[in-house]
């Protein structure tokens, strides 16, 4: 019996599987699964793995990574979110505004068309050629960059954002000190990023559910993220530090169904539950999501900051 990876040692048994597992209270039989035993449980037209964000272009699969971020930034609570990120960088036309981590360059163009002067940052060639490719003769710049290593001056920023980027990073503390050396004193820090502990499906039977969605949470690099900002900002030397929850209920069928699928295949990779036993929890939540009773929540982290205007 394995133990999952977890980052308090464990907060079940082993390996979940359909041949043994933990019965508990209100746990009901989810019969035997509609996909075959060894059947992929992501489909290979479904996006199978949030930390592939780390290097897209190792994946050979750039295009799809295009069609996955087109689908998210048109959410309504991600368009929603975006616009308040604006709104808390409090930038003035003319100033300098970096989106690190710029993806399509959607923020950057949106940053742009509100007055400051925009650079969008990404370390991935494919995402910085397309976001370049979508801005046309707009007047956006964009380089491929490494988040802790940017092409920028001491204190040449107004303004500096990203965007689910920092739960994808190896060193947080190191991308969060470059901030601080690219912003000039009075500058401000903006911050969106998701704390997939934070993430809730509501499912049958618990133990599987739990080991399911923690299973997802640990395969992202900085699944904790979110509640780490407050920490991670204050000890970088940002004043008034503020981090702002915002959670989110799903019930859509098309979103519902994606979700799942990620969770459940994470957890499969990780070896916290074995392909029958997740198969079993997928049928579950898509007679859910046939009924209209599937139910997730997930909660996203503002983090805002500012490097003082005086010396520290």
């Amino acid at each position: 019996m394995r133990k999952p990876p977890s980052r308090d040692g464990g907060r079940f048994g082993g390996l979940l599987t359909a041949a043994g597992r933990r019965a508990g209270p209100g746990d009901r039989s989810l019969g035997e699964p509609d996909v075959p035993h060894n059947a992929p449980l992501v489909g290979s037209d479904s996006y199978s793995g949030l930390k592939r964000f780390d290097d897209v272009d190792a994946t050979g699969e750039e295009a799809m990574f295009v069609g996955f971020l087109e689908r998210i930034e048109q959410l309504p609570d991600v368009v929603a979110r975006r616009r308040r990120s604006y709104e808390l960088l409090a930038l003035r036309p003319g100033d300098r505004v970096a989106d690190v981590g710029c993806g399509l360059g959607t923020a950057a163009r949106e940053l742009a068309a509100l007055g400051p002067r925009v650079i969008g940052f990404d370390a991935s060639e494919a995402m910085v050629a397309e976001a370049r490719r979508r801005s046309g003769g707009e007047s956006v710049e964009f380089a491929i960059a490494d988040v802790s290593a940017l092409p920028l001056e001491d204190r040449a920023l107004a303004g500096y954002r990203a965007e689910r980027l920092y739960q994808h990073l190896a060193d947080p503390t190191a991308a969060l000190a470059e901030a601080w050396r690219v912003l000039a004193p009075g500058g401000r820090l903006v911050l969106v990023d998701q704390d997939w502990d934070a993430f809730l499906i509501d499912g049958d039977a618990k133990d599987v559910t739990r080991a399911i969605l923690l299973g997802f949470a640990d395969s992202i690099r900085n699944g904790w993220i979110g509640r780490s900002y407050h920490r991670l900002l204050t000890s970088a030397g940002f004043e008034n530090v503020a981090v702002l929850p915002e959670t989110v209920a799903i019930t859509s069928p098309e979103q519902g169904e994606r979700l799942a699928k990620l969770a459940a295949d994470a957890a499969v990779e990780a070896e916290v539950v074995d392909a029958t036993v997740a198969g079993h929890w997928l049928d579950d939540q898509r007679a859910r999501l046939e009924a209209g009773t599937f139910f997730a929540a997930m909660t996203h982290f503002i983090a805002v900051g500012g490097r003082p205007s005086r010396p520290r």
